[in-house]
């Protein structure tokens, strides 16, 4: 290249630099406004600025002109999209084609994947801000790929391929360079801008989105059906220290993201500063704002993770939800502190019990009493499977014991529009599956407001007569019950404490006395205030584990069955099997946790196939012993593989590991032998092998439902527990026919 071309090019870049400072500083002016008008007046900036420095192109050999034009379309497309970036391209592309020449369609070309790799990189926040290393990265995958059609071009001109290496490097480091000065000098006069401008309200620089002063005057201004869900980042302190403070920027700029797409269509997304967020979101119910606080905190970690593009980045949220308000911000702050507290990952509203939401009780002194409820109900709470239901019975006679002048008692569950009693103390069992309506209880609480609020409410004398005979229409089978099998005749005092749960009143627990009108006093009354926030926080986790429990089964159910893929089962089994040894498992009288765990282990109960070599488990024909061995390795090989996968319990290995033992003791992995088995697999494996004989397999076919009962009870004592045998045996309608 010769010298004067040289100087040429510096003094074009030069003048190139002058016109992008100039521009963006009048760039940096807009981003303190918002308004319909401000994106078309960027897009215009941004065409005019192309145009600008098309007027000072300088050529750098045969059809070769060196400039900047590229660097403001590339930031249209990046700030705002493809469809401005066209408009803003037009001038300066209607100016390019009018000229023509034969370099016409390498530059079309170039434009062309400028806009489209900007538009796939853009930064989607409002800010002008990303730290400038994201900036330059950026901005030399756009340029760097698309200034490959250098060398077309030069081959459409007849010049050497070589020759193009050196233009390549400048147009790319020029561009590049121009990119990263514009979003730096926008970056700085906005935040200059910002100082100079403290009453109006702002837009955080990093995420985007409006900031606590926006807040502030939106908060001010909020109407009744406004509810304010204060966020902040769980353990964020570790992250930046672990990771660096420019990643802990990455996870702020994607985390305002995911807010703003799952909650911006109710209402603002705001960052407060650090990593604390907030949003004033419109709602036609507390429910429904509920659903949209859980929805984001659910969907934050692996929306943040997929964006990110780091696994090892697994980030939560904790929130506190409240209606909007002069004091609203504090409240939520206050629930949010008691959400950390709690524990982490989860929003607490200002609609939940003291003890659903995990913040103190109302009963702030010690007694022997206060000491002997929290004892009992810790121990309630603790004890059991999961995915038992909660004990009903040790709740109330805990509560009779607790209360003061308690002596009887019951506990109602609803069930849609009607409330069902399940347990009682102090009558007869007739008593149980009495059913009362919604009005009906209403009516028996007296006061709809603190029914719905969850507050106990005391009834003595001739008013808790008069409601007690009255609840119920005159003669009817319901009202007969309460009057023989209720006492009700000897009622002399009764506290009904409503139990809410998830906000909605799930449980009415009745502690009556049967000897003293006086029998309930003040105390009384705050022990079973206390006593219902404690069964509330029993009965919310209860639901929220079955919940979990179910969703937790139907994902371990459909990896089952796509292992029957692999294995050429036959398709269906793994499904049958489960509902075999659920029905089995019920007939043998095992709870809700144990069946959940027998349901686990019946879908996984082949996962150990995975890891056999393909020609030993497809093999059509009969296994070689050392084939055979290593077959067998499945179970044990199941079981380690189960074993990484979060939460399953050691009943549930047990099932997928010992399936395959039998009664006798000579089955595989571990030639255990009776009882030593255990209980699960036991069922399982009756189950299992029932399924496999009435189903045709590629080496055998199908056996009929009679043969297989037949084989089933010949092996018991032999492969099967004779107990397990007898109770499938009685649910498929057949007689064992010998002594166990």
């Amino acid at each position: 290249m010769h010298p004067d071309v040289a100087d040429t090019l510096i003094g074009a870049f030069y003048v190139n630099v002058c016109i992008l400072t100039t521009s963006a500083l009048l760039m940096g002016l807009t981003f303190s406004r918002r308004g319909r008008w401000v994106a078309p007046l960027r897009a215009a900036l941004y065409g005019l600025t192309s145009v600008a420095l098309l007027l000072f192109t300088f050529p750098a050999g045969p059809e070769l002109f060196i400039d900047l034009r590229l660097v403001p379309l590339a930031l249209a497309a990046y700030r705002l999209g493809p469809g401005w970036a066209l408009l803003a391209a037009l001038p300066v592309t209607a100016y390019r084609v009018w000229v023509g020449g034969p370099a016409l369609g390498g530059t079309l070309l170039h434009l062309t994947l400028v806009l489209l790799l900007a538009s796939r990189l853009r930064h989607r926040g409002a800010a002008p801000h990303l730290p400038l290393r994201e900036n330059a990265r950026r901005s030399l995958l756009i340029f760097g790929p698309a200034a490959l059609t250098v060398f077309p071009t030069f081959l459409m001109l007849g010049r050497p391929v070589t020759d193009a290496a050196l233009p390549y490097l400048m147009v790319v480091t020029f561009s590049v360079l121009g990119f990263s000065l514009w979003t730096t000098v926008v970056a700085t006069v906005a935040r200059a801008f910002e100082r100079a401008a403290p009453d109006a309200p702002t837009t955080d620089l990093l995420t985007g989105l409006p900031d606590r002063r926006a807040f502030e005057l939106a908060a001010a201004q909020a109407g009744g059906d406004t509810y304010l869900l204060l966020l902040d980042l769980d353990h964020f302190r570790a992250l930046n220290e672990q990771h660096g403070h420019e990643v802990g920027d990455q996870v702020l700029q994607a985390a305002a993201q995911v807010l703003e797409r799952q909650l911006g269509r109710a209402g603002p997304v705001y960052r407060l500063g650090g990593e604390e967020f907030a949003a004033l979101l419109r709602a036609e119910s507390v429910q429904d704002a509920r659903h949209l606080a859980d929805r984001a905190r659910r969907s934050l970690p692996a929306q943040l993770t997929a964006r990110l593009g780091r696994p090892d980045l697994r980030v939560t949220l904790s929130g506190g939800l409240v209606t909007a308000g002069p004091d609203a911000l504090p409240r939520a702050e206050r629930l949010l502190y008691a959400a950390k507290q709690a524990g982490r990952h989860r929003i607490l509203d200002s609609w939940q019990s003291a003890a659903e939401a995990g913040t103190t009780t109302p009963l702030n002194r010690t007694s022997p009493a206060v000491s002997t409820l929290r004892t009992l109900l810790q121990f309630i709470a603790g004890n059991g499977n999961p995915g038992d239901d909660p004990d009903l019975q040790a709740l109330l006679n805990a509560a009779i014991a607790c209360v003061p002048g308690a002596e009887a008692g019951s506990i109602s569950v609803r069930g849609g529009e009607w409330s069902e009693v399940r347990v009682q103390s102090g009558y007869t069992d007739d008593l149980l599956g009495t059913r009362h309506t919604s009005e009906q209880m209403l009516y028996w609480h007296g006061q709809p407001a603190a029914w719905q609020a969850g507050q106990p409410r005391v009834l003595t004398g001739e008013e808790l007569r008069r409601r007690s005979r009255d609840a119920h229409a005159p003669d009817s089978p319901e009202q007969r019950t309460l009057e023989e099998a209720g006492r009700q005749g000897e009622l002399q005092a009764n506290i009904l404490i409503p139990v809410r749960v998830q906000g909605n009143v799930y449980a009415e627990l009745n502690l009556d006395s049967l000897s003293s009108e006086d029998a309930f006093d003040a105390e009384s009354l705050q022990v079973a205030e206390e006593f219902g926030l404690w069964a509330a926080a029993i009965l919310s986790a209860s639901i929220r584990v079955r919940q979990a429990l179910s969703s937790q089964d139907a994902a371990l159910l459909t990896l089952g069955v796509a292992l029957e893929a692999r294995d050429m089962e036959t398709q269906g089994h793994t499904r049958r099997v489960v509902d075999l040894a659920t029905d089995l498992g019920r007939a043998l009288n095992l709870g809700a946790g144990e069946l959940h765990m027998l349901r686990q282990g019946a879908a996984l109960h082949d996962l150990g196939k995975l890891l056999i070599p393909d020609r030993i488990l497809l093999k059509a024909g009969p296994l070689t012993p050392d084939e055979w061995n290593t077959m067998k390795t499945h179970a044990t090989l199941g079981a380690d593989l189960a074993a990484q996968l979060t939460d399953l319990m050691p009943a549930v290995l047990d099932v997928i590991r010992s399936h395959h033992e039998r009664w006798d003791g000579s089955g595989y992995p571990q030639g255990l032998r009776g009882d030593d088995i255990p209980l699960l697999a036991r069922i399982f494996s009756v189950c299992d092998v029932f399924d496999a004989l009435t189903s045709a397999r590629p080496y055998k076919d199908a056996w009929s439902s009679e043969a297989a009962l037949a084989e089933i009870a010949a092996q018991a004592g032999r492969q099967f527990d004779p107990q397990v045998v007898r109770a499938f045996l009685t649910l498929q309608g057949r007689e064992l026919g010998r002594p166990a």
